[in-house]
């Protein structure tokens, strides 16, 4: 239904243009990773918990760590054919030393080597759950949890940044 409204490209739901809301164009950037000079309430309180790795991209999503792997490794990403590949794709291509996961569009430097080095310690023991499939998961608040009521406060809270936003709370 959402890709039928608003359109697909490379696997991302598109934002829609200046007539959607700006509650929707929050969640259309949850592919994108956090974006610099904004807040985005929706990418810094979800991230995926990985169980078959079919739907969490490797690089854009937050599924290991506090950020995406694009932006703790930007030359990595920058340097990587692989971009849009999804965790189980790297697995099965392997991310161990030698992998096929690892395709660069040029070699490495030697400090370049050193990051995927890191990138990998970060990934060892990581194993797929073939019978559980991928979810979003919204970090709780830290007194309290998670709550809708949590959520909504979030969510207001933001009012202040977009004066059209009035609009689509009423």
């Amino acid at each position: 239904m959402l890709v039928a409204r608003y359109g697909e490209e490379e696997g991302r739901l598109e934002v829609g243009g200046q007539s959607v809301s700006w509650w929707w164009r929050e969640i259309a950037k949850i592919r994108d990773g956090i974006v610099e000079g904004e807040e985005s309430w929706f990418v810094d309180r979800v991230s995926r918990k990985v169980g078959d790795g079919l739907h969490t991209f490797f690089w854009y999503d937050r599924w290991v760590g506090d950020v995406p792997l694009r932006k703790r490794f930007p030359r990595l990403f920058d340097l990587s054919s692989n971009k849009l590949a999804t965790v189980e794709e790297m697995f099965t291509l392997g991310w161990s030393d030698g992998g096929e996961a690892w395709r660069w569009k040029c070699r490495l430097w030697a400090w370049e080597e050193h990051m995927v080095v890191e990138c990998r310690l970060l990934l060892y023991g990581f194993v797929l759950y073939s019978d559980i499939s991928d979810r979003w998961h919204c970090d709780p608040d830290i007194s309290e949890g998670y709550t809708v009521n949590g959520v909504y406060k979030i969510l207001t809270s933001q009012v202040a940044h977009s004066p059209d936003v009035l609009g689509d709370l009423v």
